[in-house]
C-alpha cells in the first residue's frame, strides 16, 4: 500500500445496530450457565464469529460487556412468554453480567512455550494467564515457573488469573479468543490429536476450551477468519462443543447515519461528530451514509477506513466540501482504495485457479439476491466439497444473513464496491465475469434493500446482452423475432462495444413534489425516458420489481434507414400451474406501449415501439389461441378484443418452447421448482449445479 496515507485512527469508532448480535450472544453465555448448573456432563455453548477482516468482530467482542449494559433487560428478555421465576434468574444473570471482566486474547501471540513446547493446552493455558498479567500492568510471566505452579491444573489457572486481576470468585469472566484462525498455520507446531488419518488443530483448541467451561463464572467467545462451518460441525461431533454463529452482518443505511452522528474525531478542534465534520448544508449525513453503503457494502472495516481516509482529506483540506461527484473521485482513486482493501490484498491476488472457476457462481448469487442455507455445499471436484459459507469468506466476499417472514434463516452473497476493481485485475480475460461484475458494480444503493431474488430478469437481460455483443447473426431468439416484425429484422443487433448492464430509476404512477429529488419516473416521462435516458446499445434494467414499465429496455437503430426502435420486454415468470392470462398481456400493453406511442411515437415518425411478451408459461386460453406459437401483432390489431395495437407499435408474445430455448430447459425446471413455493428462493432451491449451469450457458456466448 502507499505510504500517503496509513493512519486508522482519525476518530473513535462507536459501535451501533449489534442488537441482534449481543441478543444471541447473551442467550448462548446464559445457556453454558444453566447447563453448568444442570450437569457437569453437560456440551458447552460458545459464541463463535467465523468471519473475514471488516466484519466488526474485534470492535464487536471488545464493546459487548458496554453493548449489553446499553441495552439492559432486552439483551436477555425478550417478547417471548417465559414464568416470572425464569425472569428473575435471567435478570440476576444480567446483573452479575454488568459486573464481569472480559479478557481479551490475541491468538496471534500463541507460538511454543518452554516447558512444554509442543503442549497447544499449555500454550493456551499460558497465553490466557500472559494476556490477564498484560491487562493489569504486570510484566510477562516467567513459562517455567508458570509451568511448575499451575501444571495445567484448570481450577489454579483461573484462581491466579482473579487474583490477578482483583476479581471475586463468584465475579463473572468473560474470556474472548480472537484472531483464531491462526490454527490454520501454527498447528504444525504442536502435538496435536490424529483424527480419521488426519490432523485437525481446532479439534485440540476446542477441548481445551471445554475443559476450561467446567469452572465456575467463566465463559467463553470465539472469534476470527477461518471455516467457520467446517470447525463447527467438527466441534459438533468430535470436541462436544456446540457453537453458534454471530452473525455480525453488514450495517444498513439507517445504521450508518448514527454511526456518523455518534462517532466523533480528536483530530479536528472540539472533537466534532463525524457528519459535523463531513457534512454540510448541500450534502447531508443521509446522502453521504448512502454513498458509504453503495462503496462499502455496508462492511464495517471498509466503512471504518472509508470514513478515516475521508477525515484525512478534510483535514489536509479544510475547504474540501464534499459532494456526490467529489466522494466518488476521492474514493476511486487508488491511494484509497489501495488504503480500504489493504488487508484484503494478499488474498485476492493468490486464489487458486479453482477458486478463480467459482467466481462467476458467487457473483451470480450476489447479483441477482439468490439466498443460500447455512449447510449448502459446493462441489470442488469429484472427492472434494466445501461449504458455500465458507467458500465465501475464502473468496474474501461478505455474507448478510436474512431472517424471512417464517424465522428461516438464509444468507446473500456481498460483494463491495471496493473489491470489485481488483477481482477485475484477476479476471481480466474472462468476459462474462467482467460483464458480471460491472453489471454489479453498476447496481444503485437501492439494491442493497432489494430481497427480491429476480434472476430469471437477469438472466434474460444477460443473455441478450451477450447476443447483442458477440452472436447477433447466429441467435434462435433475434432470428424469431426477425421473422415476427419486419422493423426488428431492420435494425442493427450487433453492439459495437462491451458494456455493463444499466439501472435506471423506476415508472410508477406517483411524482414527488417539486421540492424532493425524483427517485422515480412519472408515467407521463417517457419522452424523457427516450431522449435522455435511453442509449443505444445499453440494456436497461428498472431497479423495482414492480416498475409500472418493462423489466427490460432497450434502444435499437436502424441498419441504413433513420428508423429506430425502442424495445420493452416484460419477463413474466409463471411458475405453478397457471400461466399469464390474456388480461395480464393487455395491461402490459397498456402500460408501455400506450403512453410511449402517445407521449414519444407521434412526435416522432421515425420511432417505432415494440413490446416482447416473455413467460414461462401461458394460460391454456392465451397458448391456444396463438396455436402454441409465437405471435406478432402489428398496428390496427385487437388484443383480445380489448386493446388496440397503435400506429408504429408491435406486441410480440412469445410461445413457451421459443423461451424455453432461450433460457434452457433444465435452467427453467429448476427455477420453476424454485419459485413455485417463494419468490426469494436460496440457492438450495434452485441448487448450486442450476447457478453453475446457469454461469456454463452464459459461457456459451462468449
Amino acid at each position: 500500500m502507499s505510504s500517503v496515507f496509513q493512519r486508522e485512527d482519525m476518530y473513535e469508532t462507536v459501535v451501533v445496530d449489534r442488537e441482534q448480535d449481543v441478543v444471541l450472544t447473551t442467550g448462548q453465555l446464559y445457556g453454558l450457565q444453566v447447563r453448568r448448573e444442570v450437569d457437569r456432563s453437560f456440551k458447552p455453548v460458545i459464541p463463535f464469529a467465523p468471519h473475514l477482516f471488516g466484519s466488526g468482530k474485534t470492535r464487536f467482542v471488545k464493546s459487548y460487556l458496554e453493548l449489553v449494559k446499553s441495552m439492559g433487560e432486552r439483551a436477555l428478555i425478550g417478547p417471548e412468554n417465559i414464568s416470572d421465576c425464569e425472569k428473575d434468574r435471567r435478570r440476576s444473570f444480567l446483573d452479575k453480567l454488568h459486573e464481569a471482566v472480559l479478557l481479551y486474547v490475541d491468538m496471534r501471540h500463541l507460538e511454543p512455550t518452554d516447558p512444554k513446547e509442543k503442549s497447544l493446552k499449555w500454550a493456551v493455558h499460558y497465553l490466557l494467564f500472559k494476556s490477564a498479567c498484560l491487562k493489569s500492568g504486570q510484566g510477562q510471566p516467567d513459562p517455567d515457573e508458570f509451568f511448575k505452579v499451575f501444571k495445567l491444573r484448570t481450577d489454579v489457572l483461573f484462581k491466579k488469573i482473579r487474583e490477578v486481576l482483583n476479581m471475586r470468585t463468584d465475579q463473572f469472566l468473560l474470556v474472548v479468543f480472537d484472531e483464531v484462525g491462526v490454527l490454520d498455520t501454527r498447528g504444525q507446531y504442536f502435538d496435536l490429536e490424529v483424527n480419521d488419518g488426519r490432523v485437525f488443530p481446532y479439534n485440540d483448541f476446542f477441548g481445551i476450551i471445554r475443559g476450561l467451561c467446567k469452572e465456575d463464572n467463566v465463559f467463553f467467545i470465539v472469534v476470527g477468519k477461518s471455516e467457520g462451518l467446517y470447525i463447527r460441525n467438527y466441534a459438533i461431533s468430535v470436541s462436544r462443543v456446540e457453537l453458534t454463529f454471530i452473525p455480525l452482518s453488514p450495517l444498513e443505511k439507517h445504521s450508518i447515519i448514527e454511526h456518523l452522528e455518534k462517532s466523533s474525531s480528536f483530530m479536528f478542534t472540539g472533537s466534532p461528530k463525524v457528519s459535523q465534520i463531513l457534512c454540510h448544508q448541500h450534502f447531508s449525513t443521509n446522502e453521504l451514509a448512502e454513498l458509504l453503503l453503495e462503496l462499502t457494502g455496508g462492511v464495517p472495516g471498509l466503512l471504518v477506513k472509508a470514513i478515516n481516509y475521508l477525515l484525512h482529506c478534510k483535514l489536509s483540506e479544510d475547504h474540501l466540501l464534499l459532494s456526490k461527484e467529489s466522494f466518488w473521485m476521492i474514493m476511486n482513486d487508488s491511494i484509497a482504495t489501495n488504503y480500504c482493501v489493504d488487508p484484503l490484498l494478499p488474498r485476492l491476488s493468490s486464489l487458486s485457479e479453482t477458486r478463480h472457476r467459482l467466481l462467476k457462481m458467487l457473483t451470480l448469487l450476489a447479483l441477482y439476491h439468490i439466498r443460500f442455507e447455512l449447510d449448502e455445499l459446493v462441489h470442488l471436484s469429484s472427492t472434494f466439497d466445501v461449504f458455500l459459507f465458507d467458500l465465501v469468506t475464502d473468496m474474501c466476499f461478505y455474507r448478510r444473513l436474512i431472517v424471512d417472514e417464517n424465522h428461516q434463516e438464509r444468507y446473500e452473497v456481498l460483494i463491495p464496491k471496493l473489491l470489485i476493481g481488483y477481482i477485475e485485475q484477476s479476471v481480466k480475460n474472462d468476459r462474462l465475469e467482467w460483464l458480471l461484475l460491472q453489471t454489479l458494480k453498476s447496481q444503485p444503493v437501492e439494491f442493497f434493500y432489494e430481497s427480491k431474488c429476480r434472476v430469471f430478469e437477469g438472466l434474460v437481460a444477460t443473455m441478450f446482452y451477450l447476443h447483442f455483443c458477440y452472436h447477433p447473426t447466429d441467435s434462435l431468439m433475434f432470428s424469431t423475432l426477425g421473422q415476427l416484425s419486419s422493423v426488428w429484422d431492420e435494425m442493427n443487433v450487433k453492439f459495437s462495444s462491451e458494456s455493463t448492464a444499466y439501472y435506471m430509476k423506476s415508472i410508477h404512477y406517483t411524482r414527488s413534489t417539486a421540492d424532493i429529488e425524483r427517485t422515480t419516473f412519472g408515467i407521463d416521462d417517457w419522452k424523457e425516458i427516450v431522449k435522455e435516458m435511453l442509449e443505444f446499445e445499453k440494456i436497461y434494467i428498472p431497479f423495482e420489481p414492480t416498475s409500472h414499465s418493462p423489466d427490460i429496455l432497450f434502444k435499437l437503430h436502424g441498419r441504413t434507414s433513420g428508423q429506430n426502435l425502442i424495445v420493452g420486454i416484460a419477463c413474466k415468470g409463471r411458475w405453478s400451474f397457471n400461466g399469464i392470462r390474456w388480461n395480464e398481456i393487455v395491461d402490459e400493453a397498456c402500460k408501455f406501449l400506450q403512453p410511449v406511442h402517445d407521449q414519444v411515437v407521434t412526435v416522432h415518425p421515425t420511432l417505432h415501439c415494440m413490446l416482447v411478451i416473455m413467460s414461462t408459461k401461458l394460460s391454456t386460453s392465451v397458448a391456444t389461441d396463438l396455436n402454441h406459437s409465437s405471435h406478432c401483432y402489428s398496428f390496427g390489431d385487437r388484443v383480445a378484443g380489448d386493446f388496440r395495437i397503435p400506429l408504429n407499435c408491435e406486441l410480440i408474445i412469445l410461445s413457451e418452447s421459443d423461451v424455453e430455448n432461450f433460457i434452457g430447459k433444465d435452467i427453467l425446471s429448476s427455477l420453476r421448482s424454485a419459485f413455485k413455493s417463494t419468490d426469494n428462493p436460496h440457492s438450495r432451491s434452485i441448487g448450486i449445479s442450476t447457478v453453475q449451469e446457469m454461469v456454463l450457458s452464459l459461457s456459451k456466448y462468449i
